[in-house]
């Protein structure tokens, strides 16, 4: 009787995990209005009206940012009234999915840049996303681990504390296999990618804008 019953209970059980991670990794953002403010929302916004107007669904920007705002309201407050009871045993068990998958594509994009320097106003280019030059330095960024972590803080508009420790202790580690470095320098820069049907060969290639700067310097470090 056991042999037959247990394969049943632990199917469910497997069913029900997954089906909470789903719901969980949704791109159900819980959208609020500073969200839509910025520079990549306000174009988004404006292909939608577009887009919507030539299947006869005639709109402007307000009322489609409206309409938006009011159903990610509605589909987050559902979604947290369906997952409620499983987070009661998703942290003890480990079994939580704490990041949306797919959420958006930003087209404003950062590239991640560390300088060295010895001292002097020259600085040496150790790493530049997404060259991987099979150094040492570029296998620990690449490592998924680290990735995930500079690949996700580093284009958030505001990184916070996570990604200030994240360079100090990138930092340390240069400083540990380069023991003529005496300055740490991170930072992404903003790359705007256009898709293909915008580019044209008489647009001009925009600069990139400098984000989130950091500097390490070897005598913080004990």
């Amino acid at each position: 009787m056991k042999s037959s019953v247990w394969p049943t209970i632990r199917a469910i059980l497997i069913t029900a995990v997954l089906m909470f991670c789903a719901l969980e990794a949704m791109p159900l953002p819980t959208l609020k209005k500073r969200h839509l403010n910025r520079k990549v929302a306000k174009e988004e916004t404006a292909q939608w009206v577009g887009l919507l107007g030539k299947v006869g669904i005639q709109t402007d920007e307000d009322e489609l940012i409206g309409f938006v705002m009011k159903m990610s309201k509605a589909s987050g407050k559902a979604r947290f009234q369906v997952i409620k009871p499983w987070r009661k045993f998703e942290r003890h068990l480990s079994l939580g999915q704490h990041w949306g998958l797919f959420t958006y594509a930003d087209p404003y994009a950062g590239r991640l840049v560390v300088e060295g320097s010895r001292g002097g106003n020259a600085w040496e280019t150790l790493y530049s996303a997404p060259h991987d030059d099979g150094s040492e330095l570029s296998e620990l960024l690449h490592y998924r681990r680290v990735r995930a972590v500079w690949d996700d803080a580093g284009d958030r508009p505001h990184p916070g504390k996570f990604y200030n420790r994240w360079v100090t202790w990138l930092a340390g580690w240069i400083f540990e296999h380069n023991p003529e470095l005496n300055v740490v320098r991170v930072r992404f820069d903003q790359v705007h990618i256009q898709p293909p049907n915008q580019r044209s060969k008489k647009s001009r290639i925009k600069p990139e804008k400098p984000m989130h700067v950091r500097e390490r310097r070897r005598e913080d470090y004990p």
